[in-house]
């Protein structure tokens, strides 16, 4: 089931993202185009770029002391 944060969506849908996410467990996997703003989501969570950005450490990110970090394969 997707949900969608409301907190957050207003944010997001003035730089052309939807934050829908699934939640597993106690952390939620957000599908997003572009770079996650730090305005969404909590710390633990993470966020898949739908577009397939190219590039090192632009497809996957992990939210860490408020901040979306680039994670390294």
């Amino acid at each position: 089931m997707v949900e969608y944060d409301p907190n957050s969506y207003s944010h997001q849908e003035g730089i052309g993202q939807v934050p829908s996410f699934i939640r597993l467990g106690t952390f939620r996997i957000y599908a997003v185009i572009g770079v996650p703003s730090n305005a969404l989501g909590a710390n633990g969570d993470f966020a898949l770029r739908t577009e397939g950005a190219a590039g090192a450490n632009t497809c996957i990110y992990h939210k860490e002391g408020g901040a979306w970090v680039g994670l390294t394969a």
